[in-house]
C-alpha cells in the first residue's frame, strides 16, 4: 500500500504545472498570439492563482478521462487542508498531442461521477424478484462466499460464464481484461457496445488498412492538416463526440479545410458543414461504390500508392462467383508468393507474400505491376484481371445519375462531393463511430477505406494516420518475420498462414487486425486452444447454423453478443451437447440497454448475474450480485502506450485522491483478487504479462508483494485500503525499468516525468518519418500480405474457407442493398428475399411509414452518462430537452399526422412490431421520410437520481428494444436501422406504461438513501 509520502509525492502545483506547459508550449503558444495580435510576455509579473480558499493548497495530479474510448489526457485539480481533500476540478492535459488540453463536458464533470451521491457504495445481494430493486446489504468477504457458493450449487463450468465488458473495458484494459479469460478459461466475452461499433461499423475500413480500434487508439484523423473532410454517418464522432478527434477538426476547421457530411439530419457535424447532404438512410455504400467509380474513370486516384502500396495489382481469377488470387503456393497449400503483371518485362512475375511494397519481384529485380492487363489467362485457362478491374467491375453500375437517384438528392450535390474528393488533397474521410446500420455497413466501411488507399492519404499528413503505438507493434511485427525467415523458422508467406509468426509477438502487441485475427482464429474460435474443448458461445452458433446449411451470425468476429440469448434458449449444440450459458458477468456495461434490450433482459432474468460498476444502472435490476467500482480518478494503474496520437510514449493513470467510499474496489485489482480466490492467480498473472511482452516472473513477484498487504487489510477491516492500487503499482514497478532501459535513463526519472507532465513523448510523427517508418510507405501494414487491402485476404482465407461465399464478406467490395424489413435482419442466419417494394434501393416511404435512424448526442457518451447531474441539466435545459431528448421529425411530415411539437408518438418497427414511446420534435433540420432517435435515453431503474428524469420526455425502453432479433453474419452486430417503422400518437396507455419506473423493494439500499457517508479526508 501506498505511503502517505509517497501518495503526496506525486502531486505538482498548479503554478509549477504552468511552468512546465509554458517551458514546452512557449514557442507554440507565441507564434499563435502573434497570429491574433495577442500580447503575450512570458517574463510579466506572476498572478498568484494558487489561493482560492483561504488556507487551502491546489495541485494537478495527471489521468487519463475514464468517461468513453477517447481516453483523453487530463488533469485533476484537487484541492486540500490538513486532511480534507477534494477533487474539484478536471482540465486537458496542454502537454497532450492527443486532446492538445481540450476536453469536452463530459470529461469536465468527471467529479460528478466521483461524488454522486447514486454512487454504488458497498456490495449488495439480491433478496426479492429479479427486475425490481431488491437488495441486502454485504461485507465483501460474504458477496464473494455468496458468488463462489452459486457457482458450486450450480455446477458452474468455464464455457457456461459470460463476460460482458463495455467500450470503457476495452479502451482501457484489454491486457488485464482479455488474459483474465485466457486463465480462467472463460471462451465467451460480449462486448458492448463494440459489436455494433468496432465490428459491423468499422471492420470494413479495419480490413483494408490494418487497423482494430480505429477510431480509439490505432489511428489519427489529421484533420488539423486536411484541405477536405468528410464526416459521414448519424453526427460522426468528431461531433459526437470524441475530444481527441473533436480538437483536430476544430483545428481543420480554423485552417480553412472544406467539410462535406452526408446525414439524414442537420447534425452538430453538419451544422459545421460546407456542404451537408441529406442522403437517405441506406444509400450510403451506393454513394461510396459511386465515388470510388468517379475516381477510377477520371483519373483522380493515386496511381503510385494504389500500384505499389496496395495489392490492387494482384492478379485474380473468378471461381463459384468469388474472385480468388493467382499465387504460387508451396505443397502445405500456403501461399508463396502473389502474381502480377510487370510492365516493365511484359511478364507474370512473383512478389513476395508479405512486405510493404510491389516494387521488386521475389528475385528482388525492380518491376512496374500493371493495374489493368488484357489476354491473360493461367496454364488452365482461367481468365485473369487484377483486382483493380474487379473493382472497377464492382463498382461499374453506379453512375452519379444512379447515385442520386437511390440516395435521393439532387444529382449536383453528388458531382460537388466526388469533384471535391477527386481533386482536393490532402483529405480525411473521419473514421466515424455512428453509422447506418444494416448488413451493408462492412461494405461501405470497407468502400471508404479503399477511397483513401485510391487517393494515397494512407499515413500522410492530412490524412489517416497510424498512432505512434500501432506503429510500433507493426515495426515489431515486421521485425519478428524478418528475423524468423531469415534464420529459416519459417518460410515466406502472409501473416494468417504463419501462426508461428504472430505467436512470437505478445497478441496485445500485435497490430490491428493481427491482434483481431489472433483472438478471433487462434483463440476464441479455437476449441483446441481451450482445455476444457469449448470455443466462445458465438462460435458454437455458428458451428450449430451452418450444420443447419445456415449462414453464421458473427463469422468473422470479437466479443459479439450471438448465441449468448440462443443457448439459454437450448439453441445452441457443441460437440452433440447443449452449450449452456448459466453466469454472466458484467463489468463496466449495461446490457440491459445498450444489448438487444428485450433478448438481453431474458438473458438476465435467467442467468446467475454479478455486476461490477459504479452506479446502478438498469442491469441492476437483474443483477444477483453488485460489487461496487473505483472511479478513475481514484484510481491507480498501470504505465499505457499514448492513445490515437500520431506520437509514440507512455502515460499514467495516477490516483488523485483517496477513494471516497472504502468498500469500493478498482476493477483490476478486484479481479485479481478474484483469480487468487478462484486458484488461478499465477496463471492470470502471466497471461497478463506474456500479452503485453513483459517478464512473468517479475511480474509475479512484484505482484504478490503488493497483493497482501491490501488483502491481510480487507481481511482484518472489511474495507479497501483508500490509497494506491497493488496492480497498477506491480506493473508499474516492472514497466519503469524496462521503460527506463529503452530511454537510458532511471526508472525513478521516468515515473517523476509522468507525475510531473502526465505524458512521456518518445517519438513523434516528423521523427518516424525521417526514420523511414511509415505505413506502408516503409514498413508493412498490419495486415496478412503487408500492404494495404484492396483485397480483403482475411475475408478469402479465413471467412470464404471456413464459411463459403456471401455478398455480405466479398473480399474485394459487393453493393449490399439495404433489404428493409427483410435480409438477415429477421432470422439469424437466413436469408430472407424482401418483398416489393422494399427491394427496390431507390424505395422511400410515404408517412406514417418511415425511415428510421439513431444519433450521437454530445454530452453523452454511453449510458451510465446519463447518471451526470451537469449532463442531465445539459440535456434538459430549455430548448436543449427538445434537441437532445425528444425524436426529431420533419414539420411537413408531423403536420401530416398531427403531431405537434412535444407530443408523445410511438414508433413502431415494421420488422417485428417492437415499439419506442417518446416526445416529438419538428423541425426542417431531417429528411421528411425519416424519424431520428438520440439513443442514451430510456432509463427506467428508480435508484438513479438524474437519469430516470428523462421519463418525462423519452420512454423507459432504450432504443435497442426495437432492435432486430438477429445478427449481421459477417460481425454479429444487430441490424439497427435496417427497418422501417410506423409513427403516430402514442396513446394514454402507453405514454402510461411507458414512463414507469421498476419497483423498489428496498428502499435503504437505494445508493442515494444508503447510510453510508463519504470520507473527504486524506
Amino acid at each position: 500500500m501506498e505511503s502517505e509520502k509517497t501518495k503526496h509525492e506525486l502531486r505538482i502545483s498548479r503554478r509549477d504545472f504552468l511552468k512546465v506547459s509554458a517551458i514546452t508550449a512557449a514557442a507554440a503558444a507565441a507564434g499563435y498570439a502573434a497570429s491574433k495580435n495577442f500580447v503575450f510576455d512570458i517574463f510579466s509579473p506572476p498572478v498568484n492563482d494558487e489561493q482560492l480558499q483561504p488556507g487551502c493548497t491546489y495541485s494537478y495530479v495527471p489521468n487519463m478521462c475514464g468517461i468513453c474510448s477517447s481516453v483523453c489526457d487530463i488533469l485533476v485539480n484537487v484541492e486540500q487542508k490538513g486532511n480534507y481533500i477534494r477533487a474539484i476540478e478536471i482540465d486537458g492535459n496542454p502537454l497532450s498531442t492527443l486532446n492538445y488540453g481540450k476536453l469536452c463536458a463530459r470529461g469536465r464533470s468527471g467529479t460528478l461521477i466521483t461524488y454522486n451521491k447514486d454512487r454504488l457504495k458497498k456490495p449488495l445481494i439480491r433478496t426479492g424478484p429479479k427486475g425490481t430493486w431488491a437488495f441486502k446489504e454485504a461485507e465483501w468477504d460474504e458477496a464473494i462466499q455468496y458468488i463462489l457458493q452459486k457457482f458450486k450449487e450450480l455446477n458452474v463450468q468455464p464455457w457456461e460464464i459470460v463476460l460482458s465488458g463495455g467500450a470503457i473495458p476495452c479502451a482501457n484494459y484489454r491486457p488485464e481484461f482479455i488474459p483474465f479469460t485466457f486463465a480462467s478459461q472463460i471462451p465467451t466475452i460480449a462486448g458492448s457496445p463494440m459489436q455494433p461499433c468496432l465490428f459491423g461499423e468499422h471492420l470494413g475500413m479495419n480490413l483494408t488498412i490494418g487497423t482494430f480500434d480505429i477510431h480509439g487508439d490505432e489511428l489519427a484523423d489529421d484533420f488539423h492538416h486536411s484541405s477536405l473532410i468528410v464526416i459521414w454517418g448519424n453526427n460522426g464522432n468528431p461531433a459526437g463526440i470524441f475530444v481527441n478527434k473533436g480538437s483536430r477538426l476544430g483545428k481543420g476547421l480554423a485552417n480553412g479545410a472544406f467539410v462535406i457530411v452526408p446525414d439524414p439530419r442537420q447534425s452538430e457535424a453538419a451544422s459545421k458543414a460546407d456542404l451537408w447532404i441529406p442522403v437517405k438512410p441506406g444509400s450510403d455504400l451506393a454513394i461510396a461504390m459511386g465515388l470510388i467509380k468517379y475516381l477510377i474513370d477520371n483519373n483522380y486516384y493515386d496511381d503510385y500508392f494504389t500500384r505499389y502500396h496496395t495489392n490492387a495489382p494482384f492478379l485474380v481469377y473468378q471461381e463459384n462467383g468469388v474472385y480468388v488470387p493467382y499465387t504460387a503456393n508451396y505443397e502445405d497449400g500456403t501461399v508463396q508468393a502473389f502474381y502480377v503483371y510487370d510492365e516493365i518485362s511484359q511478364s507474370i512475375v512473383q512478389v513476395p507474400p508479405y512486405t510493404n511494397t510491389n516494387m521488386y519481384s521475389v528475385n528482388g529485380q525492380t518491376i512496374r505491376p500493371a493495374l489493368r492487363v488484357q489476354n491473360l489467362t493461367t496454364p488452365d485457362g482461367k481468365q485473369l484481371i487484377t483486382v483493380f478491374q474487379a473493382l472497377e467491375q464492382a463498382v461499374s453500375q453506379f453512375t452519379i445519375d444512379y447515385v442520386a437517384q437511390i440516395a435521393d438528392v439532387d444529382k449536383s450535390l453528388i458531382e460537388e462531393f466526388y469533384f471535391r474528393v477527386g481533386t482536393m488533397r490532402p483529405i480525411d474521410f473521419a473514421t466515424g463511430q455512428k453509422g447506418q446500420e444494416g448488413s451493408y455497413t462492412t461494405m461501405w466501411r470497407k468502400a471508404i477505406g479503399i477511397i483513401m488507399a485510391l487517393t494515397g492519404n494512407i499515413d500522410v499528413r492530412g490524412g489517416w494516420v497510424y498512432s505512434g503505438d500501432h506503429r510500433e507493434n507493426a515495426i515489431q511485427l515486421f521485425q519478428t518475420y524478418t528475423s524468423m525467415v531469415n534464420s529459416g523458422q519459417v518460410k515466406p508467406g502472409i501473416l494468417i498462414q504463419r501462426p508461428q509468426v504472430l505467436m512470437s509477438v505478445p497478441v496485445l502487441n500485435l497490430p490491428g487486425q493481427m491482434m483481431q485475427y489472433v483472438a478471433t482464429a487462434l483463440a476464441f474460435c479455437n476449441p483446441s486452444f481451450w482445455q476444457h474443448g469449448h470455443p466462445g458461445v458465438w462460435c458454437a452458433y455458428n458451428s450449430t447454423l451452418t450444420s443447419q446449411g445456415l449462414k453464421p451470425a458473427a463469422a468473422f468476429a470479437l466479443f459479439p453478443d450471438a448465441g449468448i440469448y440462443e443457448a439459454m434458449q437450448g439453441q445452441v449444440q457443441w460437440n452433440g451437447q447443449p452449450y449452456n450459458i448459466k453466469v454472466i458477468m458484467t463489468c463496466c456495461v449495461n446490457p440491459a440497454k445498450n444489448m438487444q434490450e428485450s433478448n438481453w433482459k431474458q438473458i438476465l432474468q435467467n442467468a446467475f448475474v454479478v455486476m461490477i460498476d459504479i452506479f446502478p444502472m438498469d442491469t441492476a435490476l437483474y443483477a444477483d450480485v453488485i460489487l461496487p467500482d473505483a472511479t478513475y480518478i481514484e484510481r491507480e494503474e498501470p504505465i499505457t502506450a499514448r492513445g490515437a496520437t500520431t506520437d509514440s510514449g507512455y502515460r499514467r493513470r495516477w490516483q488523485a485522491i483517496p477513494r471516497v467510499y472504502p468498500y469500493t474496489i478498482p476493477e483490476l485489482d478486484l479481479f485479481v483478487l478474484l483469480s487468487y480466490k478462484l486458484g488461478f492467480f499465477e496463471q492470470y498473472v502471466t497471461w497478463m504479462a506474456n500479452s503485453i511482452g513483459l517478464p512473468a516472473d517479475q511480474l509475479i513477484q512484484a505482484m504478490q508483494n503488493e497483493m497482501m498487504p491490501f488483502i491481510q487489510y480487507l481481511e482484518k477491516y472489511g474495507t479497501y485500503p483508500r490509497w494506491g492500487e497493488f496492480v497498477g503499482k506491480a506493473f508499474t514497478d516492472v514497466q519503469s525499468q524496462i521503460i527506463a532501459q529503452k530511454l537510458n535513463t532511471t526508472p525513478e526519472d521516468v515515473l517523476n516525468r509522468l507525475k510531473t507532465e502526465g505524458v512521456i513523448t518518445v517519438k513523434t510523427f516528423e521523427d518516424y518519418v525521417q526514420n523511414n517508418e511509415r505505413i506502408p510507405w516503409n514498413i508493412p501494414a498490419g495486415l496478412p500480405t503487408g500492404r494495404i487491402e484492396i483485397y480483403s485476404t482475411i475475408l478469402y482465407y479465413y471467412v470464404i474457407q471456413n464459411f463459403g461465399y456471401d455478398p455480405t464478406w466479398d473480399p474485394i467490395l459487393a453493393y449490399i442493398p439495404p433489404n428493409w424489413n427483410a435480409g438477415y435482419a429477421v432470422t439469424p442466419g437466413q436469408f430472407v428475399q424482401p418483398q416489393p417494394p422494399y427491394n427496390d434501393p431507390t424505395f422511400k416511404p410515404t408517412p406514417p411509414e418511415m425511415f428510421y435512424i439513431e444519433f450521437k448526442i454530445p454530452p453523452i457518451a454511453y449510458i451510465f452518462t446519463t447518471n451526470v447531474p451537469i449532463l442531465e441539466a445539459i440535456t434538459s435545459n430549455s430548448y436543449h430537452t427538445n434537441i437532445y431528448q425528444f425524436a426529431w421529425i420533419n414539420k411537413e411530415t408531423a403536420q401530416m399526422l398531427g403531431i405537434n411539437e412535444g407530443d408523445w408518438i410511438a414508433i413502431i418497427s415494421k420488422l417485428n412490431g417492437a415499439k419506442l414511446i417518446m416526445r416529438a420534435h419538428l423541425t426542417e433540420w431531417i429528411r421528411p421520410d425519416t424519424i431520428g432517435v438520440p439513443e442514451p435515453w430510456g432509463q427506467n431503474n428508480p435508484a438513479l437520481t438524474y437519469s430516470t428524469r428523462s421519463l418525462k420526455n423519452f420512454g423507459n425502453k432504450g432504443v435497442t428494444y426495437i432492435w432486430p432479433q438477429s445478427y449481421d453474419p459477417l460481425t454479429g452486430h444487430r441490424m439497427a436501422q435496417q427497418f422501417t417503422v410506423l409513427v403516430r400518437k402514442a396513446t394514454p396507455d402507453e405514454i402510461s406504461e411507458y414512463t414507469q419506473l421498476a419497483q423498489v423493494q428496498t428502499q435503504d439500499t437505494i445508493p442515494s438513501q444508503e447510510n453510508i457517508p463519504g470520507n473527504y479526508s486524506t
